[in-house]
């Protein structure tokens, strides 16, 4: 007997699908590639671990495969940025140094998390981060950055020479301070062999803006308008710090940043204010004993919050969903403390604190806690819009003022004047 045509092409076709699906299996879908940017600021091996992170996220998620390119400082980072920005070429995410983000999101390259946050658990996700350090993540009310890599500026003391010096502990006031520093100050005639205490200067301004904010004042108006650097405090937090360099001499009148961190390590220093993120370079380095402590009190403690954030860039629906995966498993308590225990920078999620890495890690050194102590006294990190220019002004009058080049408050007004110029031309 004869079949019907047609019963044959659909004997065929069933085979052919029978066949195919219990066959070879077939391939798996291709993950999504997503480009991240990252700066490390500081020594110690922490681009090793970065890359360490980012492999163990791509073993884990095998959906999307993270590429992760190290470029340099946080300025290099933010200049990359704007050049990837006119180019067409931005990656998927970036770490940013936390005031970029009221930079770079008014420019409209940030993609807003407030999406992914909501979607996350609102409210609920936000407050497993310290408070403080969620300062400055919002540009015009919305959510473009998250804490990642953070830090404070704290205290490094030289716990052999305070006590070859006669000193019993850290100083705790701007008095206490000063005293100290003139103890610690060791001369070979008119020659320093060791100074007191240093400052170090970055780009960022970071110690005088906690010297402000100690002294009781505010750097920036709270709409990002108006600067108070010719306010009392502002003056008051400059004369101080004048004062260290050419009424005490215990401090010289310019240190750049990197050297700050070596010249404690070396000893040519008994005390600096630096980054709590490097303590992984003096556990490494420093040949004698050491202990840190929050910055000392003015009229009040205080300090700006530094260190970098997590933002992601405009991309299409899938890749954001793909950089949101790796963004929000970057900020889970396990990483964070494996980050913080390894690197000094201070854990951002709440929980991390009582993770077995992080509880070791504060037991062999207590004083890791001051970092977060030190979060209760934080302010937000000056920046707005175009604050870039106004920070690089200040740089330059800071240092003229401390080599004696211009006088203290005609340096201070005559800035001040300069940055409100370049604020109400914001873009």
């Amino acid at each position: 007997m004869r079949r019907h045509p047609r019963t044959m092409v659909l004997a065929f076709v069933t085979a052919l699908m029978l066949a195919t699906s219990s066959g070879a299996p077939s391939r798996a879908a291709e993950p999504v590639q997503v480009t991240y940017w990252y700066p490390v600021d500081l020594g110690g091996g922490l681009a090793n671990l970065m890359q360490s992170l980012v492999d163990d996220f791509n073993a884990g998620h095998p959906d999307v495969h993270v590429t992760a390119s190290y470029t340099g400082n946080y300025d290099l980072t933010f200049q990359k940025i704007q050049a990837a920005s006119l180019a067409g070429n931005l990656p998927d995410i970036g770490a940013i140094v936390n005031d970029h983000t009221q930079v770079l999101a008014p420019a409209g390259t940030l993609e807003d998390l407030d999406g992914f946050v909501r979607k996350a658990g609102g409210k609920t996700y936000l407050a497993r981060f310290f408070p403080s350090l969620l300062l400055n993540s919002y540009s015009g009310g919305k959510l473009y950055s998250l804490p990642f890599q953070r830090s404070v500026p704290v205290l490094y003391y030289n716990k052999d020479a305070f006590a070859k010096a006669g000193i019993a502990g850290p100083p705790a006031t701007w008095t206490e301070f000063a005293a100290d520093a003139q103890k610690l100050t060791t001369r070979n005639g008119v020659d320093v062999t060791r100074w007191g205490a240093e400052f170090p200067l970055e780009a960022y301004n970071w110690i005088y803006y906690a010297l402000v904010y100690q002294a009781g004042g505010d750097v920036i108006s709270s709409d990002l308008k108006h600067l108070d650097l010719d306010r009392p405090a502002a003056v008051s937090a400059m004369q101080y710090w004048w004062d260290l360099v050419n009424k005490y001499k215990v401090m010289p009148a310019y240190t750049p940043w990197p050297q700050g961190s070596q010249d404690f390590a070396s000893e040519k220093t008994a005390m600096v204010v630096y980054s709590s993120g490097a303590q992984a370079f003096f556990r490494q380095s420093a040949k004698f004993k050491w202990g840190l402590v929050r910055m000392p009190r003015g009229d009040r403690s205080g300090v700006a919050i530094g260190g970098g954030n997590l933002v992601m860039f405009k991309k299409s629906p899938a890749q954001e969903e793909a950089s949101w995966k790796f963004v929000s498993w970057m900020l889970e308590p396990a990483q964070q403390a494996r980050w913080s225990a390894r690197s000094g920078y201070i854990a951002v999620v709440r929980s991390a604190w009582n993770l077995p890495e992080l509880k070791a890690v504060v037991a062999e050194y207590p004083e890791v806690l001051e970092t977060v102590k030190q979060l209760d006294a934080a302010y937000y990190e000056p920046s707005a819009p175009n604050f870039t220019q106004v920070r690089d002004a200040l740089h330059d009058t800071l240092q003229d003022i401390l080599a004696n080049k211009v006088a203290l408050r005609a340096g201070l007004s005559a800035v001040n004047a300069k940055g409100n110029a370049l604020l109400a031309n914001r873009p």
